[in-house]
């Protein structure tokens, strides 16, 4: 930003010196420094808060775009017609695998029944 060099530091620190005089130079350079620092603050600040909405910027315009590509791919798309047809006809095999028998409740409580009572039967008393 500024292009300032040691030796010009220098010859402004002699003539703030001889301006201010010695009594009260080392309080206007705590005064100067405390003023600078707070200008750095503000700066880097500023810089952040920028930054954070540059990055911002950028989501909604890759947002954007993905949404326009999107866009692009199904121009060609009809939305009046459904996108899958409805089946109504049955495979065999579906058919086949519905009907295949499953054991009967009554026959499964029958044989469970039957294991009791012979068990109970080889019990002893």
């Amino acid at each position: 930003m500024f292009d300032i060099g040691f030796w010009e530091l220098i010859i402004i620190g002699v003539v703030a010196l001889v301006v201010v005089g010695p009594e009260r130079f080392p309080g206007m350079i705590k005064k100067v420094g405390y003023w600078i620092g707070q200008f750095r603050r503000i700066a880097s600040s500023v810089k952040s808060e920028i930054q954070v909405e540059v990055d911002k910027a950028e989501q909604l315009q890759n947002l954007l775009d993905e949404q326009k590509q999107i866009l692009k791919r199904n121009a060609d798309v009809d939305l009046t017609q459904p996108a899958v047809k409805p089946n109504t006809t049955v495979l065999p095999e579906q058919s086949v695998q519905s009907n295949e028998k499953l054991p009967d409740a009554a026959s499964s409580s029958a044989a469970s029944t039957e294991k009791n009572q012979v068990e109970s039967q080889n019990k002893p008393s």
